[in-house]
């Protein structure tokens, strides 16, 4: 985009005081006020694509080099009103060819971001995004292709971070160990069954105030540039991989297979499966959302998987994947009544222990058709229909959540004695339950929640899955016969028990458990992944 100056005035901008906060005024120097027009064209994208200000300017131009102390005022609380705005999804959006037009545009955002007062988890978010997109744009094509020093990064910072310090941080060892990991990975499944990116992410969270010290950044700018790299080679495997799948079986005259973990049908055509791939790509649209990116990644790992299971192939688990602990037969656990949704604050732990009965309590009998053949898995039962939105009365909902609670025991055991019947492989990620017709795919650490722990957060576990399988049953029933009974009961129970995860999880994160934080971090966002999918569905 060509950018023309407006006119200038005769008045320099060098003493000009900046308004702040607190009601006092600081020095604009005539290098901040370059720097600001330096930045502006970035800002005035952001503020146009996402409608987030009128411009202070026409299209095209620059505001002037030589304002008067009245525009630098009024421009610079424009530039701090659109900060307060933005987030990093929303730069993340701005189109390649201008958020990499300029060197000096882009390290004039990076460094306002840099010196703003009292940041928030927004602006963190926004500055760990534009260092790794300043260093991608401004490496040497060389040192891209190899492994990747934190020297490497601090030489290449230095016109942002002149400090940038390449010494190692004790604590920020974990993003090492990542990284390692990374390298042993074939697929995205294995970084999203890992929990890699949630333990990267909790680190952040964890760090408060040293996240901004010079060596801090610059190694969160070479695990993110790293993992970024990382991703993309998965992301290039999975694709090549039902690439070939569907080859594969078209060269065995098999014509369809049975796609209904990736939301195609149960025949579906190797002619609709291989125009998916050729039309598949990374969904960073207009509606982006870190669940809606999610779910579309997850449907390419849910199809490699239906694929390779149709031509009867087993994807090797990633070397550092636990194996949960050969399976002890015991009763099932009964799953605690989720109470209806009366508000949205956090229960302190002594209340959600309260409301979940302990793990050590009293297991219920088995019913005696199940303990009679154990080796055959039990269905699940119908979900029990709830009220039609339609027809719903004031209060109906919460009415709904004890009938959902009841199907959802009913569930649970169903994957239980799946699980039981026949034991997950050793070291695989990933087990797939069948529940009327509906697959559902259970993470390592879910299916050891079943069958080997005995625990608080076990118990969370066994919840998610079972609102998600509850969930996965409606969807299916809603897509085959177009009744809604099963999938609104499902989102009535999905919805109260989503509140309660992201408390958990909050707690974990408070405790310093990050293990608990991330196994159940990742399965609240596949229900909620879920949810989002069973909302379109909904009348």
């Amino acid at each position: 985009m060509t950018l023309k100056t407006s006119s200038p005035p005769s008045n320099p901008p060098a003493q000009v005081k900046k308004p702040s906060a607190n009601g006092g005024a600081q020095p604009v120097s005539a290098a901040q006020w370059a720097e600001a027009r330096l930045a502006y064209p970035l800002y005035a994208a952001l503020a146009t694509q996402f409608r987030l200000a009128p411009l202070p300017y026409p299209p095209g131009e620059l505001p002037p080099a030589k304002p008067t102390k009245s525009a630098v005022e009024r421009d610079l609380l424009w530039l701090d009103a659109i900060d307060e705005k933005v987030l990093a999804y929303q730069i993340r959006q701005i189109p390649p060819e201008l958020l990499n037009a300029s060197e000096e545009s882009l390290r004039a955002l990076v460094r306002r971001q840099l010196r703003r007062h009292g940041k928030t988890t927004a602006d963190r978010d926004k500055i760990d995004l534009l260092l790794v997109q300043y260093f991608a744009l401004c490496a040497p094509p060389d040192l891209i292709r190899r492994e990747i020093s934190l020297q490497d990064v601090a030489r290449v910072l230095k016109h942002i971070l002149p400090e940038a310090d390449a010494t190692p941080l004790e604590w920020c060892q974990p993003l090492d160990k990542i990284l390692e990991d990374l390298g042993h990975y074939q697929s995205l499944r294995d970084v999203m069954e890992s929990g890699l990116l949630e333990q990267g992410r909790l680190l952040k969270e964890s760090a408060g105030c040293m996240f901004y010290d010079p060596a801090a950044l610059v190694a969160f700018c070479r695990f993110n540039f790293s993992l970024r790299r990382a991703f993309i080679r998965l992301l290039h495997a999975d694709l090549s991989a039902v690439r070939e799948a569907v080859e594969a079986l078209e060269a065995k005259g098999i014509k369809t297979a049975d796609c209904r973990r990736a939301g195609f049908s149960a025949a579906e055509t190797t002619a609709r499966l291989r125009q998916f791939c050729e039309n598949w790509r990374q969904p960073f649209q207009k509606d982006y959302t870190e669940n809606s990116v999610r779910h579309d990644f997850e449907q390419l790992l849910a199809l490699r998987a239906d694929l390779e299971e149709a031509l009867g192939r087993t994807r090797p688990a990633a070397p550092p994947a636990a194996a949960p602990a050969a399976p002890q037969k015991k009763q099932p656990p009964t799953i605690a009544k989720p109470q209806p949704p009366a508000a949205t604050k956090v229960p302190p732990p002594a209340a959600v222990k309260a409301a979940s009965p302990a793990p050590s309590a009293p297991k219920r009998e088995k019913p005696a058709a199940v303990a009679a053949k154990p080796s055959s898995p039990a269905p699940a039962a119908s979900p029990a229909p709830a009220v039609p939105p339609a027809a719903r009365k004031p209060g109906a909902e919460a009415l709904a959540v004890p009938t959902a609670a009841a199907e959802a025991d009913k569930c649970l055991e169903a994957i239980w004695e799946q699980l039981i019947a026949e034991p997950p492989s050793r070291g695989r990620s990933m087990t797939t339950v069948v529940l009327q017709d509906s697959k559902v795919l259970l993470s390592s650490w879910e299916v050891a929640a079943f069958v080997s722990e005995d625990s608080q957060e076990a118990e969370d576990l066994r919840r998610a899955v079972v609102a998600r399988a509850l969930l996965a049953v409606g969807v299916d029933e809603r897509k085959r016969s177009g009744k809604s009974s099963a999938l609104a009961s499902a989102m009535v129970l999905a919805r109260t028990e989503v509140s309660y995860f992201q408390g958990r999880v909050e707690q974990a994160k408070a405790a310093k458990d990050t293990e608990a934080a991330v196994n159940l971090g990742i399965s609240t966002k596949r229900l909620l992944s879920f949810i989002e999918e069973a909302e379109k569905l909904q009348p």
